[in-house]
């Protein structure tokens, strides 16, 4: 469990990008978890959507292949063209999508342009990034009332989820998306600067823990 399973390197936003050691372990337990909690039977049809690099590629192609579901792989100009994605999302049938934030937002918009319901894509995992619940995204989650919106919130350094939420519908999200509680395995913790624990409405820095880490 604690042998490497592979090297990725951090955004940097909080600073100087570097490359963290992911062990297997964590890993394992991710695809476990996302299996209870997401979900989809065997030949359900996954978008290869993430880029190699990022992190995400590992929870969406390692979760597809290990239950049975096929992995379908746009062309990468259809990648850059949400208006194309979209189109493409509707011809290939496609029931799960992984996606940070920016990516939703111009697949929501131009799904709602273009008057598509997408009603097979069943399931969206956002990770990534904040995720913003616009007017836009509420909109087309609405027009399939079976879809489910997850947020998967985590730095690199956890193996891409800490919390979840969000599985819910529209009328049932709040004004900002909260990052809900830790997977399986892990525990987080909003700490002072002292590390000491913080009343609830204090800001503070996350702080995870467990053998999921």
């Amino acid at each position: 469990p604690d042998h490497p399973a592979y090297v990725i390197y951090t955004s940097g936003s909080t600073g100087r990008p570097k490359g963290v050691v992911m062990p297997a372990g964590a890993l394992v337990n991710l695809l476990e978890w996302h299996h209870q909690a997401v979900g989809g039977e065997p030949g359900t049809r996954t978008a290869q959507f993430t880029a190699i690099s990022f992190d995400v590629s590992a929870q969406e192609m390692l979760s597809a292949l290990m239950y049975g579901k096929t992995l379908v792989i746009p062309e990468e100009d259809v990648r850059r063209d949400a208006a194309r994605f979209v189109e493409w999302l509707d011809e290939h049938e496609v029931e799960e999508l992984f996606a940070p934030n920016l990516v939703l937002e111009a697949v929501a918009e131009a799904a709602v342009e273009q008057d598509r319901a997408l009603p097979r894509l069943r399931t969206i995992a956002q990770a990534g990034e904040a995720l913003t619940l616009s007017r836009v995204v509420r909109e087309f989650h609405t027009s399939a009332p079976e879809r489910v919106l997850h947020n998967h919130y985590g730095p690199t350094e956890t193996h891409v989820v800490t919390a979840h939420t969000l599985s819910d519908g529209p009328d049932s999200w709040p004004l900002t998306a909260p990052i809900g509680r830790p997977i399986a395995n892990t525990r987080a913790y909003v700490l002072g600067p002292g590390l000491e624990l913080v009343a609830p409405g204090v800001v503070g820095e996350l702080y995870v823990a467990g053998a999921g880490v």
